[in-house]
């Protein structure tokens, strides 16, 4: 597995890319959910995509005990975890894990998590996870060096 980018600079090829990008960034601008939860459902999509670069992203930003983002892959059976919390985790869960035998988010997934989540905070985390899904391929696909973030590393 190579440890270089494998492609020098996505902008000069699609100059849109940065303005997506600042656009998706914005998500959680308003703060609706906090920043700690963000966090968590980044860190858990990154381990379900295999992504060193998305995993390192979410652990360098996060402003969370040690313990709770060892315990991100275990959230399941973890005390460590609110309510809330592992309902994006599970919304999170659902929508970056194929599932062969049918729909991937059901209505009880959707209900049990409206027991704790709000509409807007449910909105809110689907834009999460869309910003998640606009960075996913250009993560796996372009191979960004890890520790380094998109803006410096292809500034050719």
């Amino acid at each position: 597995m190579s440890t270089m980018p494998r492609i020098e600079n996505p902008a000069q090829h699609l100059p849109v890319t940065g303005e997506i990008a600042a656009a998706v960034n914005k998500v959680n601008a308003e703060g609706v959910l906090p920043e700690t939860l963000v966090t968590l459902v980044h860190l858990r999509v990154g381990q379900l995509l295999g992504s060193s670069y998305f995993t390192s992203r979410a652990l360098e930003s996060a402003e969370d005990a040690p313990e709770r983002l060892g315990a991100v892959a275990t959230w399941r059976t973890s005390p460590l975890f609110t309510d809330a919390e592992r309902a994006a985790l599970a919304l999170a869960e659902a929508v970056h894990t194929p599932n062969p035998t049918g729909e991937r988010v059901s209505d009880e997934l959707v209900e049990s998590a409206r027991e704790h989540l709000s509409d807007k905070e449910i909105v809110v985390l689907i834009g999460v996870l869309g910003q998640i899904g606009f960075f996913m391929p250009l993560a796996l696909i372009g191979n960004p060096k890890v520790g380094v973030s998109f803006a410096e590393q292809w500034q050719k």
